[in-house]
């Protein structure tokens, strides 16, 4: 099992979405039926989901030097939502529901800024949000950046 932030974060959102019963959640029920991809390679099957992109951080001994920690983790998740139509309508629709997706995301985080024990601390840094064309098919796009185990020393 890998011990990598990008590992943890996937672990920690499957985790949470698998306990979600229904959509009917007032903060996390847009994450209800959430497609996760682990990765830029996963092939992307739901028309909405959330994508542990790339990561990088910092390796630093921990106290007494008995192994090494990554500090300074930067993941972004990429929150995606197809446009099932044409007009600016549908647009807007798939604008607002990756934007609810998002928050729903960020909201985990804010819950949870441990993820269940896994990290030392994450927080949600500024989010970004445009258009991508996936397969010849249009997608509105959320970035949502994670600092994860900050060391302070940035």
């Amino acid at each position: 099992m890998s011990d990598a932030i990008e590992d943890r974060i996937y672990d920690f959102i499957a985790e949470r979405i698998a306990a979600l019963l229904d959509d009917t959640d007032p903060l996390f029920g847009p994450l209800f039926g959430a497609q996760l991809l682990d990765s830029p390679f996963a092939k992307i099957e739901n028309e909405y989901g959330i994508q542990v992109d790339d990561g990088d951080s910092d390796f630093a001994p921990t106290p007494g030097a008995t192994d090494i920690e990554e500090f300074d983790g930067n993941v972004t998740l990429i929150i995606f939502r197809l446009v099932t139509g044409a007009d600016r309508s549908q647009r807007a629709e798939a604008r607002g529901q990756a934007i609810a997706l998002a928050k729903a995301t960020a909201m985990l985080f804010i819950d949870d800024p441990t993820m269940g024990a896994r990290v030392n601390d994450a927080r949600v840094l500024r989010c970004s949000r445009g258009w991508a064309n996936i397969k010849s098919s249009p997608y509105s796009i959320m970035n949502v950046p994670l600092l994860v185990n900050d060391s302070g020393g940035r």
